[in-house]
């Protein structure tokens, strides 16, 4: 005659259980995390190509940096636009041309947000801000990169993991961060920059180079106050 399992050898399989949970949790969350994060990177990758080529077609200028904010030139309208396969297949207005899991949305920031994120990158915008000396001001009118004039484009961000800001009548919707920084800006960098990766303790940035190359960072380089041309 069979018995059934008696209160101890219950207790001992919940144990276990409990202990098996205990391992395999984190590493299956460390490797939704490596996902993420492999993505993001793969995403500035792509988002840096097509700014290449934009500079490439034209003189070696690359998309606009902010204005116009509604329309092409705007670098990341340029970028969705190229990689929703042109004009004709993108849509006339950012409503319909920014999408959520698109290349300018970086799985993490998705994750840690309440939004359905369509943009949540920004273009380095460091001597191009309308400050005194700076040859452009992006927020008053169309400004660009001379790509080819970056003196370390292994150095310099062209692109980076950004933020949500408040809201406001000037600044983006709760379903995109900012789009614009200037490293020279201490307000810019303290809240601009979005540290989605690696946790709490060992919080990091993501970012593309102007040479393509795209890693993380646990804050801003020396080497990004540099002012672009």
């Amino acid at each position: 005659m069979r018995r059934g399992f008696t209160l101890v050898e219950i207790l001992v399989v919940i144990a276990i259980i409990a202990v098996l949970l205990g391992v395999l949790l984190p590493v299956l969350a460390g490797a939704r995390d490596a996902g993420r994060s492999a993505m993001c990177l793969s995403n500035l990758r792509q988002a840096h190509l097509i700014c290449s080529q934009y500079a490439d077609t034209y003189d070696g200028f690359g998309p606009a940096i902010g204005q116009p904010y509604g329309s092409a030139p705007n670098w990341a309208l340029v970028v969705q636009i190229e990689a929703k396969g042109g004009a004709d297949r993108a849509g006339s207005n950012p409503g319909e041309i920014y999408e959520e899991d698109s290349v300018l949305v970086c799985p993490a920031c998705q994750a840690q947000t309440s939004e359905r994120m369509r943009r949540t990158y920004a273009m380095n915008a460091t001597g191009l801000a309308g400050l005194p000396g700076d040859r452009g001001d992006y927020d008053a009118r169309p400004t660009f990169i001379r790509f080819d004039f970056v003196e370390l484009p292994s150095q310099s961000p062209l692109l980076i993991d950004s933020s949500l800001l408040p809201r406001g009548p000037d600044l983006p919707p709760a379903t995109r961060t900012a789009s614009v920084i200037d490293f020279r800006q201490a307000d810019h960098v303290a809240q601009r920059m979005g540290f989605w990766h690696g946790g709490r303790s060992s919080a990091r940035c993501h970012a593309v180079m102007f040479d393509g190359s795209a890693r993380a960072f646990e804050n801003a380089q020396d080497s990004w106050l540099m002012s672009l041309r």
